[in-house]
């Protein structure tokens, strides 16, 4: 089979991390916060006191609608001829992409262990990339990109068998197998 026209893309839920659920917990404290500064000055201006408040919560539905997107993430990973591209959904709708590399050009790819990781560290890596559901995700791997003139990402993602399989096909001399 020609790994030039195999597939494969998976989205991994980012929401389930700790670090997640901590902005959220955040963006909840600082939207109250927010709706209390124009209760605060509604008070303190009792003769515009209902204007104020319905503007306090107008605002603050606004500031929640606009916000609240960038706090649903999604990665996708996806393997599409040839070229390895991962990308950062927001809300199921707004997407951005983040690295997309030529498999030809990968450096390594590796399970995520201390010994990879310091590995990969090693390589000048311009951005590192964490991928995952959440910091302690099952079946860990990291890959590096950076072909001739390129940024070096360290990307670190949730492998399943057969994006490891297309992997390993595209490019066995970097690849490394699971202990």
């Amino acid at each position: 089979m020609n790994n030039n026209s195999q597939t494969y893309e998976k989205v991994v839920n980012a929401s389930n991390s700790s670090k997640e659920k901590l902005k959220r917990i955040t963006a909840v404290l600082l939207y109250s916060v927010f709706f209390a500064v124009w209760v605060i000055f509604a008070l303190n201006n009792p003769d515009i006191l209902v204007p104020i408040i319905v503007a306090g919560i107008l605002c603050t539905i606004m500031l929640v609608l606009i916000s609240w997107k960038y706090l649903t993430v999604e990665y996708e990973y996806a393997i599409w001829y040839g070229s390895f591209e991962l990308a950062k959904i927001y809300s199921k709708k707004k997407r951005k992409n983040i690295v997309s590399a030529e498999l030809c050009d990968l450096l390594l790819v590796a399970p995520a262990t201390e010994e990879y990781i310091s590995r990969a560290e090693h390589m000048e890596i311009d951005k590192k990339h964490l991928a995952l559901s959440s910091a302690k995700a099952e079946n860990m791997w990291l890959l590096v990109t950076g072909g001739k003139d390129m940024p070096r990402n360290l990307v670190f993602f949730e492998a399943d068998d057969r994006m490891l399989t297309i992997l390993r096909q595209a490019n066995p001399s970097v690849f490394v197998k699971k202990i």
